[in-house]
C-alpha cells in the first residue's frame, strides 16, 4: 500500500483500462491527470480526474510520481515508458515486463483492504476474483476492523 495523498499520477489513454486504473486511484488523494484525445464517459465523471484532451507528449509526465501507459497501442506505451525519468514509476498495461510496478485488484471496505494479484499474468482472473470477494466481504468488515483496533489499543 502506498500513501498517494498529494502526489500526481498520469494515465496515458482514455479507454477501458485507463478507466479501471483511474477508479483504483480515486479517493486516495492523488491528483489524477488523463492524457488522451478522447475518453470514456465514466472517466469524465470521476471527480478526481483532470482530462488533457490531446495526444501524448513527453512533457505530459513531468512531475508525475506514477505513470500508467494504458493505450491500445503497444508502441505508444513503450514510448511512454522510455520518456519516464528514473525516479518515476511506470506501469505499462500492455507489457508487464516493462513495468516498474503492477496494480492489484482491490476490495475496499473502509479500513479493510484486500489486494488480489496474479503478478501481471492474468488481470482478467484478478478481476473475477475481486468480484467474487466483493460479494463475500460485505460492508460490515469496516466495523469489525474498528472493533479489533479498539481491542488492540486497550492491551
Amino acid at each position: 500500500m502506498m500513501n498517494l495523498n498529494g502526489k500526481k499520477a498520469v494515465i496515458i489513454g482514455g479507454g477501458k483500462i485507463a478507466l479501471r486504473k483511474a477508479k483504483g486511484l480515486a479517493g486516495t488523494g492523488v491528483k489524477i491527470v488523463v492524457v488522451s484525445p478522447g475518453i470514456r464517459e465514466e472517466l469524465f465523471k470521476l471527480h478526481d480526474v483532470v482530462w488533457k484532451q490531446k495526444e501524448f507528449e513527453a512533457t505530459d509526465i513531468k512531475g508525475a510520481h506514477l505513470i500508467f501507459a494504458a493505450t491500445d497501442n503497444k508502441a505508444m506505451n513503450k514510448y511512454v515508458c522510455q520518456c519516464a525519468a528514473a525516479n518515476q514509476w511506470v506501469n505499462d498495461t500492455s507489457e508487464s515486463e516493462r513495468s516498474d510496478f503492477i496494480t492489484p485488484a482491490v476490495v475496499r471496505r473502509d479500513k479493510f483492504i484486500l489486494a488480489i494479484s496474479t503478478s501481471g499474468a492474468s488481470p482478467e482472473l484478478a478481476k473475477e476474483l475481486k468480484a467474487e470477494l466483493e460479494t463475500r466481504y460485505n460492508g460490515n468488515l469496516g466495523y469489525t476492523v474498528d472493533m479489533y483496533a479498539k481491542r488492540r489499543n486497550k492491551k
